[in-house]
Order: C-alpha cells, then sequence, then structure tokens
C-alpha cells in the first residue's frame, strides 16, 4: 500500500517539475491571496533533541544531482530525489525544485509553489469524497513560503473526517527550493501524532496549530457509528429468531429447550445484535461491552439447587485466581437472589484482566443467574461487562439487563 501511495505522490511531483517554469495558472482563483500576509510571531527553530525527526539528503534528481538536507520524520523512504513517509495519521513527503536558470529563481520558486497549491486544492475540490475546501493564505517564513489547505473527507462508512495538508518551500542558495508537504488525516491519529506534529513545527519554528485536530468530531461520530451498527439484528436462515419485546429496546425473547426432548422450556432475555447466534438449547451475544449467553439444563441425578450455585461460584473464584490467568483483584460475591425470581439466584465475579493486546488491565465482572425452573431442570444465563469496550449505549443495555432478571449491577455502569 505504502508504495502504491508513493507513487502516486510521485507522479504528482514529476508532473509539477516537467511543468518547469511555466505559467501559475489562476492563482487568484484558488488561493484567494495575491499577497503574503505576515505571519505569526516568529519561533526560533530548534532541531535538537529530536525523538521524531532526523535529517536526511534530498537529491536533485532531475538536475545536478546535489544533495539538500531536511529534517524529516524517522524511517521514511528516500530514493530517486523523493522522500516519503506514512504513519501515525500524517504523510510527509519531499523533493526538490530547480528550474535551471539562477536568475530567474525567485519568480520560478514562486509560480511553482501556486502552481503545487492549484493542483492539490483541485484534486480535492473534484473528488467526489471531498468537501468544505480550504486553501490559506500563504506565510513568510524569511526566503520560506507555506500554507494550510483543510478540507472534509468521507470515510468508507460516508462519515466525514478532516484532513489538513501544510505545503512549504524552503528556498536554498542557488535558487533551488526544497519542497515538503505534510498531511494529517483525523481518522488516522495516535498518540505518536501530536508529538511529531510539536516536533515538526519545533525544528522548522513554525506553528502548526492547523494540524492539530482535538475536537474528536470525527471519534464521536465513528463510535456513535460503531454502536448503532451492533444493534443490526439479522439472524441467519434456519436460525431461531429472537422477537422484540414491548419496554425493551435492546433485548429480544427467544423460548428455548432445557431438555433434549423439549418438554421443559422456558423464555429468555438476550440483545439482540449483529453477532446473535441462537439454537434450540441457547442462546449469546455481544454488543456495548457487554456479553449475554443464556443457555438450558437439568441434572441427571438429586440435585441441591442451592449447593449446585455455591459450588459453581466457588470454582470460579479458584480458577480465576489462579497465578496462571494473570488476573488481578479477583474477589467474588455472595450468592444473592433475584428479584422478582421466587427460584433465582446470582453472584458476582470481579477482577481486573489483562488485555492481550496492550498488557494493560481493564476491570471486568462476570455475573451468573441461575433460575430453577421444574425440579431438576434450571435457566443459566452468564453477563460479562467489560469496561473497556463500554460506548456510549451500555448504560442503558445494563439497565435492561437489572430489569429483566432482577439484579442490582449499578456499580458496573459506565462513567457518564
Amino acid at each position: 500500500m505504502k508504495k502504491i501511495v508513493k507513487l502516486i505522490a510521485a507522479l504528482t511531483v514529476t508532473a509539477q517539475v516537467l511543468a518547469g517554469c511555466g505559467s501559475a495558472g489562476n492563482a487568484e482563483e484558488t488561493s484567494g491571496a495575491a499577497e503574503a500576509p505576515a505571519a505569526e510571531a516568529e519561533l526560533a527553530p530548534d532541531p535538537t533533541n529530536l525523538s521524531y525527526l532526523e535529517e536526511v539528503q534530498i537529491v536533485d534528481f532531475f538536475g545536478d544531482g546535489a544533495e539538500y538536507p531536511l529534517y524529516a520524520p524517522k524511517g521514511g523512504e528516500n530514493e530517486d530525489g523523493f522522500f516519503y513517509f506514512w504513519d501515525h495519521g500524517v504523510t510527509f513527503t519531499a523533493s526538490i525544485y530547480n528550474c535551471g536558470y539562477p536568475d530567474m529563481a525567485a519568480e520560478a520558486l514562486q509560480m511553482y509553489l501556486q502552481e503545487s497549491i492549484n493542483q492539490q486544492a483541485k484534486n480535492w475540490q473534484e473528488n467526489p469524497d471531498y468537501s468544505e475546501v480550504g486553501v490559506g493564505e500563504i506565510l513568510e517564513k524569511e526566503d520560506d513560503r507555506y500554507l494550510f489547505l483543510t478540507a472534509k473527507v468521507k470515510d468508507l462508512y460516508g462519515t466525514p473526517y478532516q484532513t489538513t495538508k501544510l505545503i512549504y518551500m524552503s528556498v536554498r542558495d542557488g535558487g533551488v527550493g526544497v519542497f515538503w508537504d505534510m498531511e494529517v488525516k483525523e481518522r488516522e491519529q495516535d498518540e505518536e501524532t501530536l508529538p511529531l506534529i510539536k516536533e515538526v513545527g519545533r525544528c522548522y519554528g513554525i506553528h502548526l496549530g492547523e494540524l492539530v485536530m482535538e475536537d474528536g468530531t470525527w471519534s464521536e461520530q465513528n463510535a456513535q457509528r460503531e454502536a448503532d451498527q451492533q444493534d443490526v439484528y439479522e439472524p441467519d436462515e434456519g436460525d431461531p429468531v429472537l422477537e422484540k419485546v414491548e419496554g425493551y429496546q435492546y433485548l429480544g425473547i427467544l423460548t428455548i429447550n432445557l431438555d433434549e426432548e423439549g418438554n421443559v422450556t422456558c423464555p429468555v432475555l438476550v440483545p439482540m445484535g449483529w453477532n446473535t447466534t441462537a439454537d434450540e438449547k441457547r442462546v449469546s451475544t455481544s454488543i456495548h461491552g457487554v456479553s449475554v449467553r443464556a443457555s438450558g439444563n437439568y441434572s441427571t441425578g438429586p440435585m441441591n439447587f442451592q449447593s449446585m450455585v455455591q459450588q459453581e461460584a466457588d470454582w470460579e473464584l479458584q480458577y480465576y485466581s489462579d497465578s496462571e490467568e494473570e488476573n488481578r483483584n479477583v474477589r467474588i460475591t455472595e450468592v444473592m437472589p433475584m428479584q422478582g425470581q421466587e427460584s433465582g439466584v446470582y453472584y458476582i465475579l470481579e477482577y481486573e484482566e489483562k488485555d492481550f493486546k496492550s498488557e494493560d488491565y481493564y476491570k471486568r465482572a462476570d455475573i451468573t443467574c441461575m433460575i430453577l425452573v421444574k425440579e431438576k431442570h434450571y435457566v443459566t444465563c452468564k453477563i460479562s461487562l467489560k469496561s473497556a469496550e463500554y460506548d456510549s449505549t451500555t448504560n442503558s443495555l445494563i439497565k435492561e439487563l437489572e430489569t429483566a432478571y432482577g439484579l442490582d449491577l449499578s456499580a458496573w455502569y459506565a462513567d457518564e
């Protein structure tokens, strides 16, 4: 993927180079800035103690082969006079423009810069996925020039996000221009993006506030889209179908068998969502950080229901406390009655579980509900609450489960 993007960018730069000292086009129509305004308060460049950038040499590949130093992100590709970097939501490219006529260099560089701006703006304006294209005014940094372009872009799901591009012309001796640009995409940012942006600004002595996108608009909209998508219930053909229940937004009802013959049945309430699975004896789903699995069970021999539930609780406490499971702060409640259920009880196992991706720990609660239905037949409902996967819908779902099963899970609500 990187090589494809790099090729496209390289072709764009090559096309601009071949334009040479040609016309600047309709510069005023594109930029709306005939004169360069005064820049913000000057910052002194400070290319020391760099963590994200390093000095690289860009070759005048289409000219005399001379090399020019440039501070660019570490880990980029640098070949054939073109530098390319893509990571942390940041794309950074650089190349040389040498008009070949020193006496005309100042005018040629300005024209080349404007042509680059016009072409980038045109590409965005003609792309149906882009909107609200904005072209800033050209700012001055001694002999250098730069400006910002902004746009809204639709992701694969049609959710708009911000993209901002800085185009920078660094004028060198002999009228050679080192051109670099830096584009930041809101939806691809991570914890390394902001430190990288700040280091570029410090290294070049320019204000890069336009590249910092901290309002979280796309993140909020995308999170809501993902949350809404989880509620899409489309059972596979031939599977038992959960039915909507009046008074519940997320829970559906399904009658399951508690024995092999189907002589003893019981209706259960379980969330309906994109990964709901069901058969005659069990149904399960996992949405909004909440996993629920209800199943029908029976005992072939004598059964002391209360004793069986307590043994199950004791076994879970022992298992999850085992050092090999790598859980922390494991504890369990007493067995408590389910409100509204004459023969229903539940207990809550609380612990901190290690995230297999980040190695961080997050809080989790496993609630076991057991309802005696008829002599040796009972329903087991397992509810897991994973705080790391909570979203804006989680509390509403937990409250519906509280109502349906007569539980008190208020200690496990998501923070508002």
